[in-house]
């Protein structure tokens, strides 16, 4: 695998990993991270998202598809300023950013492997 490949193949675990607690214990998860209540079915339903995601991030990761690696970077860029957004108009807690910062400091690894690899090459 590639550096990038690697970078994406992780955060798949990690988008896969938040996508199985939400659908096997999405009360706690709600709870924990203090978002506002919705119902355990739609809950489920993000937790599916996520690894559907996830899937998609280890695969392409894996495979080193570069093109779905560059773009994974703009996508979680994307998330990480949509949750600024969301906590900054006061529709979601301080938690989101959280999960926001995760996905910025996941691109930005990403970032950095595929600068390495453009130097190697």
């Amino acid at each position: 695998m590639t550096a990038s490949g690697k970078s994406l193949f992780y955060f798949g675990i990690y988008a896969i990993i938040a996508g199985l607690l939400l659908i096997i214990i999405p009360s706690t998860i709600i709870s924990l991270l203090q978002l506002p209540l919705i119902s355990t079915g739609w809950a489920r339903v993000v937790g599916l998202l996520s690894m559907v995601i996830g899937t998609y991030d280890m695969v392409c990761g894996k495979a080193g598809i570069q093109a779905f690696i560059k773009a994974s970077v703009y996508v979680r860029l994307g998330f990480a300023l949509g949750a600024s957004l969301l906590l900054l108009f006061g529709q979601m807690p301080v938690t989101i950013f959280l999960l926001g910062i995760v996905d910025a400091l996941g691109s930005l690894w990403t970032v950095i492997a595929l600068r390495y690899e453009a130097i190697r090459k």
